[in-house]
């Protein structure tokens, strides 16, 4: 019954992902990511600098499920570095892969509520990757993650569709 009613719910979550943008290029913005185990993350995708500039920051605990996940998008692998300012919950950090198999975790980063005296706001180190996918350090589904997990791609777009209509977006900014 379980896996019936996560299908269910994928389903209609993809139904109403068909939105396009300018240009008749479909909106990238949301996905769901399936763990090895099964359990979908309803995922949303941060691939422009304002969106990830902006990150989870003035979320609160309550508007921000167990089962949901920040997906920090990249065009090409390098060095990522987070901190954690206006945040009300604790992070769990999942640095992906191309192929979206985790390289590495920070696990419980703490949260700082506001953005005054810079220098208490929590920062992770530094970390190789080329995606990065933020969760509730208490959620149930990211305590389940480790590294060489391989997460699954589910939305309308393919993997490399996505990449191209993300390129494409951001080249016509």
């Amino acid at each position: 019954m379980r896996k019936f009613l996560t299908l269910l719910s994928l389903t209609l979550l993809l139904a109403c992902q068909s939105e396009s943008r300018p240009g008749g290029v479909k909106d990238p913005g949301r996905t769901i990511l399936l763990t090895p185990q099964g359990e979908a993350v309803k995922t949303r995708v941060a691939f422009t600098e304002q969106d990830q500039i902006q990150g989870l920051s003035g979320v609160k605990a309550d508007e921000f499920a167990e089962d949901e996940g920040l997906l920090f998008w990249y065009q090409d692998e390098g060095m990522r570095y987070f901190w954690m300012p206006d945040t009300y919950f604790d992070l769990d950090l999942f640095y992906l892969d191309k192929d979206l198999k985790i390289t590495d975790i920070i696990r419980k980063l703490p949260h700082y509520i506001g953005r005054h005296n810079e220098s208490l706001i929590p920062k992770a180190r530094e970390v190789w990757s080329r995606h990065v996918l933020e969760m509730k350090a208490s959620s149930p589904i990211a305590a389940s993650l480790n590294v060489g997990d391989k997460l699954q791609w589910k939305a309308e777009m393919s993997l490399s569709e996505t990449e191209e209509a993300i390129s494409k977006i951001l080249e016509s900014k």
